[in-house]
């Protein structure tokens, strides 16, 4: 632990100057304070807490907490994340009984002021956010630590023995490991977490596709057009995948949805297209329009809806993908790409279903279309079946909730 905080203490300036860009960029002093250990007095007491790295972790805890709070409506939730948009999703959900704070950076100054003020009953760590400070600080303030959905990347597991050793002092330091599969709870147990604090649980990834708490809003479409979402892109995806699409001449509109919505001006320069409307500028679709840029945030699962199918962005470049069980709720067939390494198990579920078509590289993508397109008894085999994927679904959800509420 020394040696860490000896690290974060020199890296300190250059952190701080990434703060302050952010908050900069982003016009979001709120940001920056919270970030640095500071003005946390409109959270509440006694609340559970829940950590959250970024936009997909809250989007795969909300539909949790909403069954918590049916169960105990009297709590009170704060969910912190490390990033701005995370933030934004839980602002979006304009829910009473839950509150935003941006996780301070793992000083251990900023961790004992967060804990401090908001005095937690207890905190679950989404996923895979292990920080050596905060864990600590928990296990000093003698608040139970958990983390659910729990899995570890190869990453992770194959750092060095340094790395190692400091994730196995925090480990011991968690009372206990929900893990999201069996593969990722021998993963912790071979990281060092002890045996007996660890249960495999299932993957709170799959309860995305419960959607029947959603309020969806009504998208700015005409009725009368098609269209084909090409969800959570990366650099270089929308430049390819638009250059395969252009050759195959459709009627369809395409609805671009980037990862990070930032991006969007660099995204129109690249496709080079005039009849694009972007949705950030509120520019109308007409009759000419090719081109659909979905720059905002929140929005995408509106699109999900009519989409006549949806392309999973994060696929096709090496990035890992993205969690295709989303579009599933929605029973949609959906094309997947061949880097798919952070959602393993969502895709093998799927494709034992039948439920979705991977494509093992992006030349074979522009054929596909054109047979799923054209094809309607490919794509109602597709659909029908995303809605077997349910049926198991809800259980896992219930498991996690009496978990929390026990």
């Amino acid at each position: 632990m020394f040696i860490y905080r000896l690290l974060i203490t020199l890296l300190s300036p250059f952190i701080l100057g990434h703060v302050i860009w952010l908050a900069l960029r982003n016009k979001d002093s709120r940001y920056f304070w919270q970030r640095l250990g500071f003005e946390y007095s409109s959270l509440p007491k006694e609340s559970l807490w829940f950590h959250c790295a970024s936009v997909g972790e809250v989007n795969t805890l909300l539909p949790l907490l909403k069954n918590i709070h049916k169960k105990n409506d009297q709590l009170k939730i704060i969910i912190t994340t490390n990033t701005i948009t995370g933030g934004k999703i839980v602002a979006q959900q304009k829910l009473d009984y839950l509150y935003h704070s941006y996780l301070p950076f793992d000083w251990s100054y900023a961790i004992h002021f967060f804990i401090t003020a908001a005095k937690p009953a207890s905190l679950y760590i989404m996923e895979t956010e292990i920080w050596p400070n905060l864990f600590a600080g928990c296990s000093t303030k003698k608040i139970p630590l958990h983390i659910i959905n729990a899995r570890l990347s190869t990453r992770t597991t194959a750092s060095n023995k340094w790395v190692l050793s400091l994730l196995k002092t925090s480990l011991s330091k968690v009372d206990a490991i929900y893990a999201r599969s069996t593969d990722n709870a021998l993963a912790y147990q071979q990281l060092g977490a002890p045996a007996d604090i660890i249960k495999t649980t299932g993957n709170l990834k799959f309860t995305t596709a419960i959607h029947s708490d959603q309020v969806l809003q009504e998208i700015d479409i005409p009725r009368d057009r098609e269209y084909v979402l090409l969800a959570s892109t990366h650099h270089d995806e929308e430049k390819q995948i638009y250059t395969l699409w252009s050759q195959l001449n459709r009627r369809e509109l395409l609805v671009i949805a980037p990862r990070h919505p930032e991006r969007s001006s660099s995204i129109v320069k690249q496709l080079e297209n005039k009849n694009i409307a972007i949705r950030s500028k509120n520019q109308p679709i007409t009759d000419k329009t090719e081109i659909f840029l979905l720059d905002t945030v929140g929005e995408l699962k509106n699109y999900f809806t009519r989409s006549k199918l949806v392309i999973m962005g994060g696929s096709f470049v090496p990035v890992g993908g993205h969690n295709i069980l989303e579009p599933a709720g929605f029973n949609k067939a959906i094309v997947t790409g061949p880097y798919m390494e952070n959602f393993k198990e969502e895709l093998k579920l799927m494709l034992d279903k039948d439920a979705i078509i991977q494509i093992d590289s992006i030349d074979k993508l522009k054929d596909k279309l054109s047979q799923l397109l054209d094809g309607e008894n490919n794509r109602t085999t597709l659909e029908k079946n995303t809605e077997k994927l349910t049926s198991n679904i809800e259980q896992v959800l219930e498991d996690y909730t009496n978990l929390i509420l026990k």
